[in-house]
This record gives C-alpha cells, structure tokens and sequence, in this order.
C-alpha cells in the first residue's frame, strides 16, 4: 500500500488520478494544526510499513517521518520536494515570507489569492489537478500550513535521512531545474536511490504517466 501526501494549495484527489489501486491519500487539511515532528508521529505508527510517497509540501512532510521512523516505512516515494534549507538565514526569510502567504489565505479574496500562488516562477504555466476553488473552505488550514510546515520551520533533514536505508524513489519535472538540482544532490544522501526526470514537466509532476513509474516502482519491491 501507499500512502500519499499531497502539496500545498492541493488535495488527495492530485494523486488519485494518477490511477494507482492500492494508493491511499490523506487530506493534509486536517492536520495542518500540527508541527513536522507531530505529524510525522501521527502518520508513522501503521502495523503494515506502507511505501510513503509525498508530493511537494507532501513530500517535505514524507521526509520529516522518514528522518523520524525509518524503520516504518517499507520505501519511499517523493515528488518535487525540499530536504530542508541549511542557512539560518534563510529560514528566518523564509518564515517571514510564508508568514505573509498566511495572511493572504486569511484575508484576500480567494481567487486573487490563488491568482498570485499560481503565478510564482516555480508554478507558472502548469496546471494543478485540483479544483482550487473548493479549498476555500479550508481557508483556516491553509494558513496554518504556511506557518507550521513553512521550509523555514524545517530543519536540514540531510544528516538525519542516511538512516534512511529503504529504496527511493526521487522524481522531478525536466523544466524545473531548482528541484531536479537538488534530487541530483540526495543521491549521495540515500543509499538506495532513484532518480526519474520527466520531460516537458516543471515543478507540478502528478500527472498520469508518473503512476505507471511509481506503480512498476512499488511493484519491484521485494
């Protein structure tokens, strides 16, 4: 089995189309009131040691129960993510930055706000799977998201994720050259690892075509 993760300003239905039967994806919304260490405790004490796979913001949630409970989790699955910034100054901006998404998610009109999310460098012209809009009414979540889950609030997971011994399974778009800059990086990091590029993608990766990578993935297993 899997379980799935799924980015900022998304829902679980990102992954769903992606077609892969034994998937199973949380609704990050309802634990958003929670910090990196609480949540990676909250999803870690399963009897069944699923593969974990996250996507994004879900992917640097993956990463912290990873760093966490190695020995829980059968492998992994991370999709576009950050193992956390190594300069205290830039989490200390970071913090503040995400302080004012916060903000935004609070107080903008819900289409302007999503107007400027979509229209950062990282995410321009590519769509997201989900329906935006019905996230307003999460509005209160998506807020706490950006303060308690900011990078700025994530430690540098490198050094924790040797421990990390299980396969990895590392995917970026071709057109996103920060992220698939830093998956180049983590191969010294995890002993069993992976790395799929996708052409023609930027930073938003769950698209169909990757299911089939992560379903003979998973199927690989032993």
């Amino acid at each position: 089995m899997i379980l799935a993760l799924h980015g900022n300003l998304g829902s679980g239905a990102d992954w769903e189309r992606l077609g892969i039967p034994t998937l199973q994806a949380l609704d990050l919304w309802e634990f958003s009131h929670l910090s990196f260490a609480e949540f990676a405790t909250s999803i870690s004490g399963r009897d069944d040691r699923p593969v974990l796979a996250g996507y994004s913001l879900g992917g640097r949630l993956a990463l912290h129960a990873m760093a966490s409970f190695p020995e829980r989790w059968r492998a992994a699955v991370i999709l576009s993510a950050h193992p956390g910034l190594p300069c205290v100054e830039d989490r200390i901006a970071r913090k503040i930055s995400d302080g004012v998404w916060a903000k935004r998610a609070l107080g903008m009109p819900w289409s302007d706000f999503l107007g400027e999310w979509n229209r950062q460098p990282v995410l321009a012209e590519s769509s997201t799977g989900t329906d935006q809009n019905t996230l307003e009414t999460h509005r209160e979540s998506i807020a706490r998201a950006f303060e308690n889950w900011s990078l700025g609030a994530q430690e540098n997971l490198r050094p924790k994720l040797q421990k990390f011994d299980q396969p990895v399974l590392w995917i970026s778009g071709a057109e996103d050259k920060k992220f698939t800059s830093i998956a180049e990086e983590l191969a010294a990091v995890f002993p069993d690892f992976r790395h799929e590029v996708i052409p023609d993608c930027g930073h938003r990766v769950l698209r169909p075509p990757v299911g089939d990578i992560i379903s003979s993935f998973v199927s690989g297993l032993s």
